[in-house]
Parts: structure tokens; sequence; C-alpha cells
């Protein structure tokens, strides 16, 4: 079997962003798959989503022949401190923002999230790894815009019930994306160091989901027996789509961003998710199309600016 060396493969800017918009629209759909999960606690939804996740990630690496020691042996010794932070913020992330769409709804909950750009863009600037443009930053913040109104944050309510845990899904968030940009970072400007082949991409997607399964398998193992064929159906559509192939599509579209031209992209999903919740719930508020329009046009205007 070849082994698929994700170094070898150079992937244009382009192919990264439609990477980042099938990621973030993937992922938009994970409160609307879970919500045919709920007879589950929240915690052996997010072990779910870990297990097939992990499941489908594993295939990958497999077909790649990426899970060799040596190749793993590198990537743990080069990059440790960075893995070790993004496996623990990975599980806090699905933790807070499953919790979200419990109290709040999977629409509301996608729009914190995605805070987590943000507070990437902030440690972007604080570290200096980058240099981040203005038209960036301006169109950070018409996102962000967006995202207030869409949560329609002066009526008192969602500070009541979720944005707690929203704003730490989007820290979180934010921390393991600041991360794996500084891996890539380092990869870009160190090629030398790296002498085994293996597909880092899909290895960077699929190293944070084993810690998922880490932190709540002993906690949720017991719910697992509960399992019907209707609830493996959900659970496979759930690990494949909107983890495992979002997951890596996310990293391809990470490699090639720029002070986060391709990663403000990520916000579709929240867009996503609202689409969603107005097909099921059969309701729109005219707060969700203003602060929608504001994320697409932030959008807009960095594929034009970085073109």
């Amino acid at each position: 079997m070849t082994t698929i060396d994700s170094n070898d493969i150079k992937v244009s800017p382009t192919v990264s962003k439609i990477c980042m918009i099938i990621s973030a629209i993937s992922m938009g759909h994970v409160g609307f798959i879970i919500s045919f999960l709920d007879k589950f606690n929240v915690l052996t939804i997010v072990l779910i989503r870990g297990l097939f996740g992990t499941f489908f990630l594993t295939l990958f690496l497999l077909k790649s022949n990426s899970l060799k020691w040596d190749f793993l042996k590198e990537s743990l010794k080069i990059h440790w401190k960075e893995l070790l932070i993004i496996g623990i913020m990975n599980p806090l992330i699905i933790l807070f923002y499953f919790i979200n769409i419990i109290l709040t709804g999977y629409s509301f909950a996608a729009f914190l999230l995605y805070t987590g750009p943000m507070f990437f863009l902030l440690f972007l600037i604080l570290s200096r790894e980058e240099k981040v443009s203005r038209i960036n930053t301006f169109c950070f913040i018409i996102a962000v815009i967006g995202v207030a109104i869409t949560m329609e944050f002066w009526t008192g309510k969602a500070l009541i019930s979720g944005v707690f845990f929203g704003i730490l899904s989007g820290l979180t968030l934010g921390i393991l994306i600041f991360y794996k940009k500084k891996i890539y970072i380092k990869r870009k400007n160190s090629e030398i160091l790296f002498k085994a082949k293996g597909d880092f991409d899909t290895f960077l997607a699929w190293w944070p989901t084993l810690f998922i399964i880490f932190m709540f398998l002993p906690i949720s193992i017991s719910d697992l027996m509960k399992f019907s064929f209707f609830d493996l159906i959900f659970a496979l559509i759930l690990g494949l789509f909107p983890t495992a192939l979002a997951f890596l599509l996310y990293n391809i579209g990470i490699k090639n961003d720029k002070s986060g031209n391709i990663i403000i992209l990520s916000y579709l999903e929240p867009v996503t998710a609202t689409i969603l919740n107005i097909i099921v719930l059969k309701s729109i508020s005219l707060f969700t199309i203003i602060g929608g329009s504001l994320i697409l046009v932030a959008n807009l205007m960095v594929l034009k600016y970085s073109s």
C-alpha cells in the first residue's frame, strides 16, 4: 500500500477555501443530527461523536498507510505540546457546544460557538504569529456583529440560559484553531525536520477525537448498551459527515489560511444551522436574516480582497 504524504501534496488556496466551505456546511448539520439522538444525555452524545468520528478517521489513516509507528512517533515528538493542548480542547468544545444546543437550540449555539475565530484572530495578533490585515480584522468584526444580531442578545433570554457555555465553546475553539495554525506554520517553515511519510491532515483530525473517547467513555459506556439500529444509523452519519470528513477538510483549509482569510469561511456553519432551524421550526426572525446577511457579506469581502 502506498503511503500518502500530506507534506508532498500542495493544496491551492482555492481548494482550501472550498474545503473550508464544505466543512462548515457539514458541521452546520450537527445540531439537527443529534436531535435524533436526544434520548441520550449530553455526555453520551459527545462520546458517540468521538467514537464514530475516530472510527472513520482511523479507516482514512489505514487507507493512506499512515498508522505507522515512525510517522506517529515523529509527529508526537515534534508537536507534543500543541497536540496535547488540541487534544484537551477538542472534547471541551464539543461538550460546551452540545450543552448549549440543549439549552438554547442549535442555531443559537452554533453562532456562539463561532466567536471562536475571533478569539483565534486575537491570539494571532497577540502572539504575532502572522500579521493580520485591516480588511481581515474589519470582516471579522462585521461577522461578530452579525452573530450578536442573530443572538438578539438585548432580549436577555440568551444571557440567562446559554451565553456562558456558548462563550466557553468559542474560547476553546479559538485555542484549538490557534494551535493547529502553529503546527502548520512550523511544518511549513521547518520541512527538513519531517522525515516520516504520512497523511498529517488526517492525523491532526484523528488525534483530538481520541481524547473525546478517553474523557467520556468511562462515564457513558453503559448508555451505549441502549443503542438501537435507528441510533446506529444516525451515529454513523454524525461520525462521518460533520465529524471525520468535516474535521479533515477544516485542516486542509487551515493549511493555506493567511491571517484568518480562510477560517472566516467557517462562519457558514452557523448560517447553515440557522437555515436548518428555520426549515425544521418553520419560523424566521428578521434579526436572523440581518445577522446572517452580515456574516455572508464578511465572507464575500474576504474572498474578494484575498484573491
